[in-house]
């Protein structure tokens, strides 16, 4: 009986997942008060957006703490993740779970640059965003494979955590693992590709501005684009997802 209950524990916790042991994911570690007070500070500071992403790429955990729902595996994460020979996001999180693969483009812009007009349209950042996520889209439907082929390249360079590349990129597990996670999950043919834009602050926005927030986010959603406020964001990663696997 010992034996057979060791045999379904140990299919539970594969180490082909896992690693050698079932450890609580270290990517989900609340942020310090002296992070949030930093984040703040920036905040106040109204910093450039190169600012703000240099901020999250030395503190992965924000983002991984907003971005995947609890049931996923990550394999890792790339700054300025190539999109065609013109684009790129600012950051791209590949994971894993019984859904299948996939991977998060995230673009980041200011906490105080606004998100509508007075007439209730995506201000210009916004618009921008939307725009850049659009030609993203529209270019990766037809090109998954190069794609694919330059992520798993750049992935199998990167250190794994906790250690970083100069850019700050990192993998999770082994670089022997990664594609044997990534194939193992469906792999190219069951991949699916979520945007997420991180822009202005939900505190700022009056009640029709959330209003019309929530109606994009609603209508995106086919689309598998959100958008976030830092608000959010920063709430997020104190009360985010506690197990990654």
């Amino acid at each position: 009986m010992k034996e057979n209950i060791q045999e379904i524990l140990n299919e539970i916790f594969d180490p082909l997942i896992l690693g050698d042991e079932n450890k609580v994911h270290k990517l989900t570690k609340s942020p310090t008060f002296k992070e949030i007070e930093g984040f703040a500070e920036l905040i106040l500071k109204d910093e450039s957006e190169e600012s703000f992403q240099f901020f999250l790429s030395q503190n992965s955990h924000f983002l991984f703490r907003l971005a995947p729902s609890s049931d996923e595996t990550y394999l890792g994460i790339l700054m300025k993740p190539p999109i065609s020979n013109f684009n790129f996001a600012d950051y791209a999180i590949f994971s894993v779970s019984q859904g299948g693969c996939r991977v998060l483009l995230i673009e980041i812009e200011r906490p105080n640059d606004k998100l509508f007009t007075k007439k209730l349209t995506p201000a210009n950042k916004l618009q921008i965003a939307l725009g850049q996520i659009n030609d993203w889209d529209e270019w990766i439907q037809s090109n998954k494979q190069t794609f694919f082929n330059t992520s798993f390249r750049l992935l199998k360079e990167s250190p794994k955590f906790p250690k970083k590349g100069e850019k700050g990129n990192f993998i999770y597990c082994s670089k022997n693992q990664l594609e044997a996670l990534w194939n193992g999950f469906g792999g190219n043919e069951y991949c699916t590709f979520e945007y997420l834009i991180v822009l202005g602050r939900w505190s700022k926005l009056n009640e029709r501005e959330k209003q019309r927030l929530m109606y994009l986010n609603n209508s995106f959603s086919k689309q598998n684009i959100k958008i976030r406020t830092y608000d959010n964001l920063i709430r997020k990663s104190i009360d985010g997802p506690k197990h990654l696997w």
